[in-house]
């Protein structure tokens, strides 16, 4: 069991600094306050210092008192069992939190750890938590006057029946998986049956291939040269008709024997250079001087006449040289001439020597012949052809139909197989998904769910008319009837059925108030930890101050439960009341 003790907080909601509520004592307290002043604020505390969450959902920033605005501090103490606990919560900038468990720090290095380590010690979900600690006439009232499909959902979610709805919708999804994989293994299956039947073989004999006919590649060489010498006839004729003029040319030239080489008449240049200067000397004539001038001595006359002489002699003779030269150069230079003249000629001759093309036939090509030779040609390459493409086309289709047959044979081979195993996976399938259907019914609202529903609904009905019987004096009674899976309210007024909207306020408020304290002790029943805390918001605004007195003394009988009676004004004189009073927008516990 779960004893809340001491509850002190700071700064939250509407609350200043320095309140605290012991929560330890089994009695019946009454908290009183004016509109807004912070009655419903003291569970969202208890929620937040114990869950770091609270069920309004509202943001850590706006817990703090604004007007404060210095942040909020909650500590608790509690015990788990035979275990004392307390954890202190402080918010500034970030979030603070300790944890103390018999004398011992228990807490982590971050909030979300020590958290996760208090819940763990707990035992009780929030949700949980939250429906056993705080009820509000709202809650039983939705129940009462709602529809059937809402009741049920109102009865799931306070039963924590909501695993059941969970494993119905992971059991509808693995159903409608499995089923799409049965209706494909389906599909398939008739798929290749329809192959098969379509490709059924009647004849699987294998045709031969025929030998294919003789063609000469020569005869395609062959008429492309006679077509490339059919595009150019007059090219080659006029080169022939060239050729033959040349040819005429060459036998016109005469060629005589050349007979020796060109001489070189360079040394005779040189001797008539020679001999044209002494030819060109000037005879010494003598002087009339008897001295010479020279030496001063006396000039012999005799020698000069000597010397005269033999300068003549020799002028003559080199004359006759000159001449001798001259005549044996013009006689090398005409030799020369005759040499080079039959060089050209020779020439000449092999430049149109050169010119002849010797593969060229004389005669012109007619170009009648060589198109009647192209037609030949071409027909009977023509029909090689045909006959060979007569086979080439005969001999596929051999082989299309060898290959079809093969691919069919070894296809349907593959098929029957396969036809084999996904019969063998349909079979699974089919058996899987007959399992899962079941299960989904199970957990459907009309299974499992409905079983459980109608059990929790025969121990809801026999806890409110318990407590509806005291509240009433015996008059009135609560029956809870289950007809074709629908969940009706019935009331009795002493053994009278009426609608539920016929009852007054004030009658209507003693049925709730029987609910809401019935629900409260169900779900303490088939929770795994009792809270000592209550909060009753309001629930008894609409009695009389004889039904009031009734809320009371049934209250009062609860055993080892703290009981919150939260209201506007109304007190009871032998009861402890905590009144919260509100100034200055700043709220306070007044404990009396």
């Amino acid at each position: 069991m779960i004893i809340l003790k001491n509850l002190a907080w700071s700064n939250c909601f509407s609350y200043g600094s320095n309140n605290e509520l012991d929560l330890s004592q089994a009695t019946l307290t009454q908290l009183v306050g004016t509109n807004g002043v912070g009655k419903s604020s003291i569970p969202l505390i208890l929620e937040e210092v114990l869950f770091n969450k609270n069920s309004k959902n509202v943001k850590k920033a706006d817990i703090a008192n604004r007007y404060v605005n210095s942040g909020y501090d909650i500590s608790l103490s509690f015990s788990i069992d035979n275990d004392d606990y307390s954890i202190s919560v402080s918010r500034r900038n970030a979030l603070k939190c300790k944890l103390i468990k018999n004398g011992e720090d228990i807490s982590s290095h971050t909030a979300t750890n020590t958290y996760k380590t208090l819940n763990e010690a707990l035992g009780v979900d929030f949700k949980t938590f939250t429906q056993l600690v705080y009820q509000n006439t709202n809650a039983s009232l939705q129940f009462l006057t709602a529809t059937d499909t809402n009741r049920k959902k109102f009865l799931i979610d306070l039963l924590k029946l909501d695993e059941y709805v969970r494993y119905f919708e992971i059991f509808k999804e693995a159903v409608r998986t499995e089923s799409t994989l049965v209706a494909r293994l389906e599909s398939k299956i008739d798929t290749i049956e329809k192959w098969l039947t379509d490709n059924k073989l009647t004849d699987t004999s294998l045709l031969p291939k025929m030998d294919l006919p003789f063609y000469s590649e020569e005869d395609e060489k062959t008429l492309r040269s006679l077509l490339i010498e059919h595009e150019n006839i007059s090219d080659k004729n006029q080169k022939i008709s060239q050729n033959n003029y040349w040819k005429t040319q060459l036998e016109s030239i005469k060629l005589d024997p050349i007979e020796g080489e060109i001489k070189d008449y360079d040394d005779l240049q040189s001797q008539l250079g020679k001999w044209q200067a002494e030819s060109s000397k000037r005879i010494f004539q003598g002087t009339d001087e008897k001295v010479c001038p020279t030496c001063l001595q006396e000039v012999d006359t005799q020698l000069i006449e000597e010397i005269r002489t033999k300068q003549e002699a020799e002028v003559e003779v080199a004359k006759s040289n000159v001449s001798k030269i001259y005549s044996e150069i013009e006689k090398i230079k005409e030799h020369n001439r005759k040499i080079q003249k039959g060089k050209n000629k020779q020439k000449e001759w092999e430049e149109i020597y050169r010119s002849i093309d010797s593969t060229l036939p004389e005669e012109l090509v007619s170009e009648k012949d060589l198109s009647d030779k192209i037609s030949t040609l071409k027909e009977r390459i023509s029909e090689s052809r045909a006959k060979l493409e007569e086979v080439v086309e005969e001999n596929n289709r051999r082989e299309r139909h060898n290959t079809k047959i093969g691919i069919i044979e070894e296809q349907t081979e593959q098929f029957e197989k396969e036809l084999e195993e996904v019969s063998g996976q349909l079979f699974d399938r089919e058996d899987k998904l007959q399992i899962l259907d079941l299960l989904k019914k199970a957990f459907s609202t009309n299974g499992l769910l409905a079983y459980k529903i109608e059990s929790m609904v025969k121990n809801l009905e026999e806890m409110t008319n318990h407590y509806l019987a005291e509240f009433s004096d015996g008059r009135f009674s609560l029956n809870f009837v289950i007809q074709s899976d629908k969940l009706n309210v019935e009331v009795s007024d002493n053994g009278n059925i009426i609608d539920i909207t016929a009852l007054s306020s004030g009658e209507l408020a003693r049925v709730n108030i029987a609910t809401l304290v019935a629900i409260r002790r169900l779900m303490s029943s088939i929770s795994s930890s009792r809270i000592n805390v209550l909060f009753l918001d309001e629930v008894n605004q609409a009695l009389d101050e004889q039904g009031k007195e009734k809320v009371v003394e049934v209250l009062l009988k609860e055993d080892d439960l703290n009981t919150y009676l939260v209201s506007h004004g109304w007190t009871h004189p032998l009861l402890q009341k905590v009144e919260i009073i509100k100034e200055n927008n700043i709220s306070c516990l007044n404990i009396q």
